[in-house]
């Protein structure tokens, strides 16, 4: 009984740890001339920063909760008052963030 949970166990930290680092990367949508930047480590969604070149601005999202397959941030821009709640998660390996707040949608996330 103990292998088989030590077994378990071990099983659970690397699905945890590969479903943390699919996040990782730097993200665009056909819609924002906005880039969205991940950082994960093996356990957990460490930043999540958004960025653009064209309107010369960086904005950091807060990390509000986080499972093995979503996460949840907070964003507010200063420019224009804009604040939502963003729910990150994927949907057939592609990348989706639903937004609640000043914006409610749906929008799917490339990998740049």
């Amino acid at each position: 009984m103990k292998n088989f949970l030590t077994t378990l166990l071990f099983i659970s930290v690397v699905l945890t740890a590969t479903a943390q680092k699919q996040f990782e990367g730097t993200w665009k949508s056909k819609t924002s001339s906005y880039k969205t930047t991940i950082i994960a480590s093996e356990y957990a969604i460490l930043k999540v920063f958004d960025y653009s070149f064209e309107d010369d601005h960086f904005m950091k999202e807060e990390i509000l909760s986080q499972s093995d397959n979503e996460f949840t941030t907070k964003l507010y821009n200063p420019r224009n008052g804009y604040e939502v709640i963003i729910k990150y998660y994927f949907l057939k390996d592609e990348l989706y963030c639903q937004f609640f707040g000043d914006f409610d949608g749906l929008i799917r996330l490339y990998r740049n």
